[in-house]
């Protein structure tokens, strides 16, 4: 079932039995202005997906408020925000900590190369990320490689628009998982 408008934003939740017994798997992805997240298939175990989505530090339910973010052309927001969540290593500090509160993505959407944030102000959401790294062929193995001029999807929202979504989703989504929601 998809919740949203998959032409500006929207998740897509899918359930295939023949996919596994006693872990529900299935589809699961984002779309953001009609374009698929990740950008091929890939099987969701779906509960870990929508606990990441509904978690309660997820951005798009925290909705954490930045006006200078907010109001940022898109590719110096989403660099802001990417190497805020994602440091790179210094020679005093190999493993970074980050700063995750703008983070919107589930695991199979971060396992798929993509990445995206949630940004607010007093009204609106703003949505942006897309795919910044994939997976290169390295002789006998492949690594991941940024992309090195990824495209960048933005989309800007009403709050009351995300939370339907997200409620709907939820609502949804805790039944077909038999969950509490």
């Amino acid at each position: 079932m998809i919740f949203g408008d998959p032409y500006r934003f929207a998740i897509w939740i899918e359930h295939v039995p023949q996919w596994g017994e006693s872990i529900k798997n299935g589809f699961f992805y984002f779309f953001l202005n009609g374009n698929m997240y990740p950008n091929d298939i890939r099987t969701s175990t779906l509960f870990v997906d929508y606990d990441d989505v509904v978690d309660h530090e997820n951005a798009l339910l925290a909705m954490p408020i930045d006006d200078e973010i907010f109001n940022a052309p898109t590719d110096k927001a989403f660099k802001y925000l990417y190497e805020m969540a994602y440091p790179q290593p210094t020679p005093e500090d190999e493993y970074p900590e980050g700063i995750g509160k703008f983070k919107a993505s589930p695991t199979i959407i971060l396992e798929s190369g993509a990445c995206f944030f949630a940004v607010s102000n007093k009204d609106f959401v703003r949505v942006l990320g897309g795919k910044v790294s994939e997976l290169v062929d390295c002789g006998e193995r492949r690594n991941w490689q940024d992309i090195e001029h990824p495209v960048i999807e933005d989309i800007t929202l009403a709050k009351k628009e995300v939370n339907e979504i997200i409620s709907s989703f939820r609502e949804h989504t805790a039944s077909l998982l038999h969950l509490n929601s």
